[in-house]
């Protein structure tokens, strides 16, 4: 849990130097979509997850959003969805592409909700999102990386 609050921090650090500009990726919702993967999914544990994430969400919306709790909301969301999907994969199944596609496809709608939330011109806020789901590439990247390493590590 400690990681994740290092990984809100750096996002929220990264969206100072860049408010006027992009949208950070969602480095805390990728975060956390893979520490729920790589553990056991105990249903303790992933409703942890589920608090841990919405009261990031809520911190974020807070400090730079104008509805709050819409990101703790979106973040619970893409939560449970991950969780539906990974635990109805069998062990085989869940690999390194699976969680690349599912964590790409939720950092997407996540971006899409709060695209359809800005109160900015349709031209400036479609360039937002696209850079902002552009820029989720190699955070997503390295987490597949982490994740087919430990993978092949536990001889899954």
């Amino acid at each position: 849990m400690i990681i994740l609050a290092l990984v809100w921090l750096i996002q929220d650090f990264f969206q100072v130097f860049v408010t006027r500009i992009i949208l950070v990726p969602e480095i805390f919702l990728l975060a956390a979509l893979y520490m729920l993967v790589s553990g056991p999914l105990h249903p303790r544990r992933v409703a942890g997850w589920m608090w841990y994430v919405f009261c990031g969400g809520v911190l974020w919306d807070l400090r730079w959003a104008a509805v709050p709790g819409m990101s703790g909301l979106l973040n619970v969301a893409a939560l449970v969805a991950v969780y539906w999907i990974w635990d109805r994969t069998p062990a085989g199944g869940r690999s390194t592409a699976l969680f690349a596609a599912v964590a790409g496809t939720v950092h997407l709608l996540s971006g899409a909700a709060l695209y359809l939330a800005w109160p900015l011109p349709v031209q400036a806020a479609m360039r937002i999102f696209a850079i902002q789901q552009l820029l989720m590439i190699p955070a997503l990247a390295i987490l597949c990386a982490v994740y087919a390493f430990k993978a092949s590590k536990a001889h899954v």
